[in-house]
């Protein structure tokens, strides 16, 4: 149920929103006015607590929609792909984990995706007959994407494991006839 103050904030919110995104797509092109760019980070700096740059897409998940698009594969195959990985995310915990793991688990998925992409164009390169420079190309682009999607993984790993084994407070505590007893919370 709706207070009398909440009806006039929500209408108020819903034409901030309104005019965030009048001013989005005035300013999301090649050469925008620099009035409307100015409009835009004054109305986001004035209202910061609507938090209206949640409506854009982050860069990590353009970085997602590039790398996929820019794949040789045909529509139905990436679309495919992009199920795949918001699966794969999903499945290394993304719903519910705190934001520094959401980020590593984008960036473990977004390796993965590149070295499987890596692999692919490997595995038809190597199908033909190609000069050693070539092979020697494929080999470093290869073992460089694997060593990212190593990283990435060890790294969310790392963060996890540090997160979850936070020591237990212990308070050293002196009782009559100078024993120590140990508590823990």
């Amino acid at each position: 149920m709706l207070t009398a103050m909440e009806g006039p904030i929500n209408a108020k919110a819903e034409q901030i929103r309104i005019k965030f995104q009048t001013l989005l797509d005035k300013t999301n092109i090649e050469n925008p006015q620099p009035k409307d760019v100015k409009a835009l980070a004054d109305l986001l700096s004035g209202n910061k607590g609507l938090e209206l740059w949640r409506d854009v897409v982050s860069a990590g998940y353009l970085a997602e929609v590039t790398v996929i698009k820019n794949a040789r594969a045909t529509p139905a195959v990436k679309e495919c792909w992009k199920h795949r990985l918001q699966n794969l995310k999903k499945e290394l915990g993304s719903d519910g984990a705190p934001l520094l793991e959401q980020l590593l688990i984008q960036q473990a998925a977004l390796c993965w995706l590149k070295l499987n992409l890596i692999e692919l164009s490997y595995s038809h390169a190597m199908k033909q007959s190609i000069t050693l420079t070539l092979g020697i190309y494929w080999e470093k682009r290869l073992s460089a994407a694997q060593r990212r999607f190593t990283r990435a993984c060890e790294t969310l790993t790392r963060v996890r494991k540090l997160s979850r084994n936070t020591p237990a407070l212990q308070v050293n505590i002196a009782t009559e006839g100078g024993r120590q007893l140990n508590v823990s919370s």
